[in-house]
């Protein structure tokens, strides 16, 4: 929706006191109901030509298909009742409110590990700058995310220290060789450069260990990864970029999934705030 266009018309459907309003603490939740006929007609026109993305939820809507082929399997559905239909929010993805933050990586438990060695063993493909401290940190990030570098923190303790080291992807074209069977989009992602270039293969955890989070975990807190590292919880820390909207609008367009945890949209309605109800209508 780049001309804003459907924005617009919720905008103007937005402008008077909502039906319900909720403050979760963080963030207000408010609710305008629209049963309008020719207003729900006008939006779904603007439809017509667009596709929708999802950015965050593919397992629930596989599990809505599933649901809807066993429906009419069990002969309890006809193409065009209820289990067709599935609840979803939709955001425009040029909005200024949408933010994606990152999910820092942690990793823990690994035998013989050494700091030296990750710092030697990326070497073939990234340069690392020392930083002076945890001040350093997101300003150097963010800098390289302005200027469209791949770029993450190491964060170790060395001779009882925690010290951080940023690196950063010297030629992004050697994740071609790789990855060949993913597009571009997919090789370009941050959170496919750290896994395939140094966690799998400097550290040696593989895809299986990754998803099973043996000796990686996640966190959207700077802060608690360093803190991690620092009290030896975790034996290192690599605080990354957010991923950027257009490169997950680029990954679904190119018929694949975005990795794993690397998708954390902001703000998040708040749950319950609408429900689907799956009871058939009482007859009047």
């Amino acid at each position: 929706d780049e001309a804003h266009t459907t924005l617009g018309r919720i905008d103007l459907l937005s402008r008077d006191t909502p039906r319900y309003e909720f403050d979760d603490g963080q963030v207000i939740h408010r609710l305008w109901i629209v049963n309008d006929k020719a207003v729900i007609g006008a939006i779904q026109d603007d439809f017509k030509d667009r596709k929708l993305y999802i950015a965050d939820g593919h397992h629930r809507y596989e599990t809505a298909l599933n649901f809807r082929n066993w429906c009419r399997e069990q002969g309890l559905a006809q193409p065009g009742d209820d289990p067709d239909y599935v609840m979803m929010m939709l955001v425009d993805m040029e909005h200024d409110g949408l933010v994606v933050f990152p999910t820092h990586r942690l990793v823990r438990g690994l035998p013989d590990f050494s700091p030296e060695q990750v710092l030697a063993g990326s070497a073939a493909y990234f340069d690392a700058e020392t930083l002076s401290d945890r001040g350093a940190v997101e300003p150097r990030l963010k800098a390289d995310y302005d200027a469209g570098k791949k770029s993450f923190v190491f964060a170790a303790v060395q001779d009882g220290a925690l010290t951080y080291t940023l690196l950063t992807l010297r030629d992004p074209s050697v994740m071609a060789d790789f990855l060949p069977e993913k597009s571009e989009a997919s090789r370009g992602l941050d959170v496919s450069v750290l896994p395939t270039l140094i966690l799998e293969r400097v550290l040696g955890i593989d895809k299986e260990n990754m998803a099973n989070q043996k000796n990686l975990t996640y966190t959207r807190s700077a802060d608690e990864a360093l803190e991690s590292v620092r009290t030896g919880e975790s034996q290192c820390a690599f605080l990354l970029n957010p991923t950027r909207v257009e490169e997950i609008g680029a990954v679904a367009a190119a018929g694949e999934k975005m990795p794993q945890k690397s998708t954390y949209f902001y703000p998040k309605l708040i749950t319950g705030l609408v429900m689907n109800s799956l009871e058939a209508p009482l007859e009047d």
